[in-house]
């Protein structure tokens, strides 16, 4: 156990600005009855949006409730900004750079890990892991940070599944380190529908008619890593892609619905990578993370990656 993955403390932020759907539905040109079924069907209440915030004001709020908690930040070691939309920035900006240099790491090494689209959040915890391992710094850490603008309406509204909504977190990762353990990480990747968003209608009908199937088996991966079953586990965190969606899941895997937090999908829609770290943050600022306990975090990412991760909760902030 020496050395493992640990996330110490998670910060979530959310824009104060919310927007009913009925709202956004109307801004994007969105039928009646197309709103109707995001309501009904997938769940979705509101939508944090607000235009007054650019991407790197976002993605540095989560940051920096972390960062100023440090006695010494120079501790960070690296900055991993996991994002979904491939060009979050004219190609001239380094957006990890700028983001890093807003949070006062002058010395950290900073990059993007964004192939898997949402769920390259999952793999950039599981990648500071490694990094931290090959080091022979024990006291070095990781921050991992989402968040994004979704700023054009096929990536504001996706295969008519789900509505993307504004969230960033960051995650400090340690290796060894005291706070959360990650106990698995696993994957299944379809290769074939790498054109993400751009899909074709059959790829996105392939895409859907998989998606249960293979979520399921990244989960069932995820736990056979961790040596636990589904019964051992305190709670499904999902993202925040649809109610619908999830509850076929559930009855696919054999969950109780009870199991799985879905609050946040009325609250702020699906925020990309930031979904599983804002919902776990979510638990644990209600006081409903148990310590021991073991919880299930998912993404999916366009592309297209399933990702699943065990994380035993051990009082990280």
């Amino acid at each position: 156990m020496s050395r493992v993955t640990t996330l110490e403390r998670i910060a979530a932020f959310t824009p104060d600005r919310s927007v009913p759907i009925e709202d956004l539905g109307e801004r994007l040109g969105l039928g009646k009855y197309v709103v109707r079924m995001f309501r009904n069907l997938h769940g979705f209440d509101q939508v944090r949006d607000d235009p007054a915030i650019d991407v790197f004001a976002l993605v540095a709020a989560a940051g920096e409730r972390i960062v100023k908690e440090l006695p010494d930040p120079g501790v960070v070691k690296y900055v991993l900004y996991a994002h979904t939309v491939l060009d979050v920035t004219p190609s001239t900006i380094d957006a990890a750079d700028v983001i890093r240099q807003a949070l006062g790491l002058p010395d950290a090494e900073a990059f993007a890990v964004t192939q898997q689209h949402c769920a390259s959040g999952l793999a950039a915890i599981d990648v500071a892991g490694e990094l931290l391992r090959a080091d022979d710094d024990p006291d070095a850490r990781a921050l991992v940070l989402t968040g994004e603008k979704p700023v054009t309406a096929r990536f504001r509204v996706v295969n008519n599944t789900t509505i993307l909504g504004e969230a960033s977190t960051a995650c400090l990762v340690s290796a060894g380190g005291t706070g959360d353990v990650v106990r698995s990480y696993a994957t299944k990747t379809q290769v074939l529908l790498s054109d993400g968003v751009y899909l074709a209608e059959d790829l996105v009908k392939e895409f859907n008619d998989n998606y249960v199937a293979f979520l399921a088996e990244a989960v069932t991966k995820a736990l056979d890593r961790a040596g636990v079953t589904l019964d051992d586990i305190t709670m499904l965190v999902p993202h925040n892609v649809s109610k619908l969606l999830w509850q076929r899941t559930l009855d696919e895997i054999g969950v109780a619905r009870s199991k799985a937090f879905f609050d946040n999908i009325a609250r702020y829609s699906h925020c990309c990578c930031a979904d599983p770290f804002l919902n776990y943050a979510t638990l644990r600022d209600e006081g409903r993370l148990t310590d021991g306990g073991l919880y299930l975090l998912t993404s999916v990412g366009l592309g297209a990656t399933y990702a699943a991760m065990v994380i035993e909760h051990r009082g990280g902030r």
